[in-house]
């Protein structure tokens, strides 16, 4: 039965993009989610279990964006009134995504078109689903609807919980030595340009493209000529750093065990996570942290987003609470604006959103 009506919604979603004059319900927003893996869409859909892996694949290139929850539990601090969201999801996985940027970026509008006409006002892009677009500057134009990547709470939440590692490690800044992965991408700039301003023994930068690293390094010299920087396209340079902030659109697991420094802490952002499982297992010696979570309490979500009860990722919680606030303008788009940031968690303060205080290391 259950299986007979996740078919008969997917059609319902498919058809309701087409349709001339759609009902529209007063829903407040959407996010936009994507299976990290095979095994994600297993957990949603059991039925492709029993289908060959080739063929799975070969369907979701042909399938269509769907709604897979509703989101509960969320009041407008107004009027006391339920804010009303859902969850939809591309159909790819992150590998696809990355694979075919223009099929996934086809995915992506098909999953606004129906935002639009089920009314929605905000789309959140989750995941890839920011990447591949640029951070949602792809889509400028292209909708309705006002959209956010989502990234300035997660590096507010990101800042926040290193400044606290930092505190913890029980040393003054000017021993500490940090790296940033990704650090030209959005979230990672923002990242890597506010620990500029610490005393470190070094900020180590690592990115895929030399160019973008040199003008993020020339950024932050004029800021902070002082600043000891290392850039490298070498992911092998994070050996010297005992904090590493994982801010990368990669479907691989990119941070080996042999890669770290003894005791180092690595908090990983990214999604799909970029740290390797089989850490924990040969270097007990690493803290690995799920970073840019949220807690968000009365907050229920109906899907298994593959965290504790009423904790979801940054980018879905700026996602709700600008809906919240009745946002009708574009907020995160492209790289992660300074004065944004601090804007966003004092909005996530008003509806008791904090970062999660269990992702700490051991």
């Amino acid at each position: 039965m259950k299986t007979f009506l996740l078919i008969i919604y997917a059609f319902r979603d498919l058809i309701i993009r087409y349709l001339p004059n759609f009902k529209k319900t007063e829903y407040a927003f959407a996010f936009l989610v994507h299976p990290r893996n095979i095994n994600d869409l297993y957990r949603k859909y059991p039925f492709f279990r029993y289908l060959p892996e080739k063929f799975t694949f070969w369907f979701l290139k042909r399938f269509w964006p769907v709604v897979v929850s509703e989101i509960e539990g969320l009041k407008s601090l107004k009027d006391g009134q339920p804010v009303r969201g859902f969850i939809m999801t591309t159909p790819l996985i992150a590998e696809q995504m990355l694979e075919n940027k223009e099929l996934a970026i086809k995915k992506i509008l098909q999953a606004l078109k129906l935002a639009e006409k089920m009314g929605i006002k905000l789309m959140g892009l989750g995941a890839f689903n920011s990447s591949v677009t640029n951070g949602g500057a792809l889509l400028l134009g292209k909708t309705k609807i006002a959209i956010t990547n989502g990234n300035s709470l997660t590096a507010a939440v990101t800042i926040r919980d290193v400044e606290n590692l930092l505190r913890e490690k029980e040393t003054n800044d000017q021993q500490i030595s940090f790296a940033v992965i990704g650090a030209t991408g959005s979230i990672g700039q923002a990242v890597a340009k506010h620990f500029a301003e610490k005393n470190l023994s070094k900020l180590i930068l690592v990115g895929k493209t030399p160019d973008h690293l040199t003008s993020l390094e020339k950024d932050i010299k004029n800021n902070r000529p002082e600043a000891r920087l290392l850039t490298s396209t070498n992911i092998a340079v994070i050996r010297e750093a005992d904090i590493i902030v994982v801010a990368t659109a990669s479907a691989d697991a990119l941070i080996k065990s042999d890669y770290l420094k003894q005791n180092a802490i690595v908090y990983d952002v990214s999604q799909p996570r970029n740290t390797d499982p089989e850490i924990a297992t040969k270097r007990p010696d690493i803290s690995t942290i799920d970073g840019g979570l949220i807690s968000t309490p009365g907050i229920n979500y109906h899907f298994n987003l593959g965290l504790p009860r009423e904790v979801a990722f940054a980018c879905l919680a700026e996602t709700m609470i600008l809906a919240a606030e009745e946002t009708t303008e574009n907020y995160s788009i492209g790289a992660v604006e300074p004065n944004r940031i601090e804007l966003i968690r004092n909005i996530a303060k008003k509806y008791r959103f904090t970062p999660y205080k269990n992702n700490q290391p051991d």
